[in-house]
């Protein structure tokens, strides 16, 4: 296939998964604030497969909000301490929400209704 023709589809979050994970986190003690409006986070194929299965797109700052990415301070900001204790954090979180989604049919199926509706 010719890179050329290939298209990136739009990213559909899953509430029910976000919220999960956001609560995940609050217990490791990562407090979240709610997207910027208007700030998207680019193209990525994460879009085309949250088209066909419930997905999230965390971000989870290593940096203050005046950081910026790709930049050397960002990379000095990727090894730190904080970033090691977030990571952790982030990774449990995402594993723990797989489990939720395993153990917990409500909220699998919540997960499902977010993609119909977002197909909508």
């Amino acid at each position: 296939m010719d890179r050329a023709s290939v298209r990136y589809e739009h990213f559909r979050d899953s509430g029910a998964l976000s919220e999960r994970f956001a609560g995940h986190l609050e217990h490791a003690g990562i407090a979240l604030t709610p997207p910027v409006p208007g700030v998207c986070p680019g193209s990525s194929d994460i879009g085309n497969v949250s088209g066909r299965v419930p997905a999230i797109h965390p971000f989870v700052a290593i940096m203050d909000p005046d950081g910026s990415d790709h930049t050397p301070e960002f990379a000095e900001a990727a090894a730190s301490e904080r970033a090691r204790r977030v990571l952790l954090a982030v990774v449990e979180a995402l594993a723990l929400t797989g489990l939720d989604v395993l153990r917990d049919p409500g909220l699998h199926g919540r997960a499902w209704e977010d993609l119909r509706r977002a197909e909508g």
